[in-house]
């Protein structure tokens, strides 16, 4: 099956299409902007006008903008990221487009060591998921702006002080690119660049390519950060938009490739964080959890004082106690640990103890965890389509099962197709699959049996 959607994508076709992006960027800055504006009337408007936040969908601005926001666009970017790549980043993020258009008239200065560390889109994905969580910001239209709009200001605000008309904040601090940055690996289409072609070239040579996020297009060999805006596409007529199969890339890393934070940023954030968040929650383990942080913290003297809505609490209804929003704090937390935990501990022991082979292992995990995200997503979807009267609850089950069925199989692809390239060999492989598959299949039960919120 997964060989068969090679030939899907035809080569001329591909090829055309990516020439098209990098030849039409005019039309695609209109696109640009004009998302921009939807985004920011979606955004502000029911931030600013609370009665806008009543009535169904199709007569709430806030309504919609919360359908819009959370019930199409973070479900359908995850899913489109995992398949075909980051086209949203490079063609349709108003973000990305906010941020290259202030660096073309701010300061442009260096960047400074601190900022281009890799691991922080992930910490700030592991900050922002917990923090949304806490606020409500799906549910809130105060919240989202806060939270959404937040991440707008500081896109800006990145832009005016470094780069030159590049996007800085999508290259190395965009909490979405965390996780983007591990999905893409998985998707079927990419840039592939012929090396041979692009020495040989023949003179006078093009001008450079004016890579956005400041890739080295000629050694590019992975999706990890290229956003696929096509500027590179025909390129010395050696970089082309290609079909490859899904996984591709994850099954053929280099010992080099694999970074342990990498690694436990699968574990915990993309599967512990991102389950606990959007699964766990409403689950009678959670509910026993936080109840028993909250009768730990009650001897604290400021327990029952209320934290302002921007901490804890919701922006419509008001704060919550600091007690109440510091037991939720740590219920989600402990779930995390635990998941991650419990995850990384049958990698390692399918890697019999090797760390660098547990590393390697966990990145099979991707499809499982970016598909488990997906479903908390479309979760939302569901609730606000039950919102508006639709009988969806019985529906979950079904849906859950499908997704779940397609992850464990390109999981276990991926596995299979990493083991046979490995070039550690430790103990029984075959052994060591097995026990990948039991990972993969508890996460499978996890996912299936966790509460489904929509009978509520």
């Amino acid at each position: 099956m997964f060989k068969s959607i090679r030939s899907f994508w035809k080569p001329h076709f591909l090829q055309t299409l990516g020439n098209t992006l990098k030849a039409r960027q005019d039309g695609v800055r209109r696109i640009q902007w004009a998302l921009v504006t939807l985004y920011f009337s979606l955004l502000l408007i029911p931030a600013i006008l609370p009665q806008a936040q009543h009535g169904s969908v199709f007569t709430s601005v806030g309504r919609f903008a919360e359908a819009m926001f959370w019930g199409i666009w973070w479900p359908g970017v995850i899913l489109s990221t995992m398949i075909i790549g980051q086209f949203w980043c490079g063609l349709l993020c108003p973000d990305g487009t906010l941020n290259e258009f202030a660096s073309r008239y701010g300061k442009g200065l260096k960047i400074p060591a601190w900022l281009r560390r890799p691991v922080l889109p992930l910490a700030a994905f592991f900050m922002l998921t917990l923090y949304s969580h806490l606020i409500d910001a799906h549910r809130q239209a105060g919240a989202t702006l806060l939270v959404v709009g937040g991440m707008s200001l500081l896109a800006v605000s990145i832009g005016l002080l470094y780069g030159r008309g590049k996007r800085i904040w999508c290259r190395y601090l965009c909490p979405a690119s965390g996780v983007f940055s591990l999905l893409a690996r998985c998707s079927v289409l990419h840039f592939r660049v012929d090396r041979k072609t692009w020495d040989a070239a023949s003179r006078p040579l093009p001008k450079p390519v004016d890579c956005p996020v400041l890739l080295d297009v000629r050694r590019l060999t992975s999706n990890e950060k290229c956003n696929m805006c096509g500027r590179c596409s025909g390129h010395r007529s050696a970089v082309a938009l290609s079909a490859r199969t899904p996984g591709f890339e994850i099954e053929t890393l280099q010992d080099d490739e694999v970074r342990p934070w990498e690694a436990l940023g699968i574990a915990f954030v993309l599967i512990g964080l991102a389950y606990s968040a959007m699964h766990w929650d409403g689950s009678v383990w959670h509910d026993h959890a936080q109840l028993a942080f909250a009768r730990w913290l009650s001897e604290t003297p400021w327990a029952q004082t209320a934290a302002p809505w921007w901490v804890f609490g919701n922006a419509d209804t008001g704060p919550v106690s600091w007690q109440s929003g510091f037991a939720t704090l740590s219920a989600i937390l402990l779930a995390t640990a635990v998941l991650g935990s419990a995850v990384s501990t049958l990698l390692y022991i399918a890697a019999f103890c090797n760390l660098q082979q547990a590393f390697r292992l966990a990145y099979g995990l991707i499809p499982m965890g970016g598909l488990g995200l997906f479903l908390g997503a479309l979760e939302h979807s569901l609730a606000i389509l039950k919102a508006e009267g639709w009988q969806v609850a019985g529906s979950l089950p079904w849906i859950r099962s499908f997704v779940l069925l397609a992850a464990a199989g390109w999981s276990l692809r991926i596995g299979c197709g990493s083991l046979a390239r490995q070039t550690i060999r430790l103990g029984n492989t075959r052994i060591t699959f097995m026990l990948y598959a039991v990972t993969v299949l508890l996460l499978v039960l996890a996912y299936q049996m966790a509460p489904n919120t929509l009978l509520r």
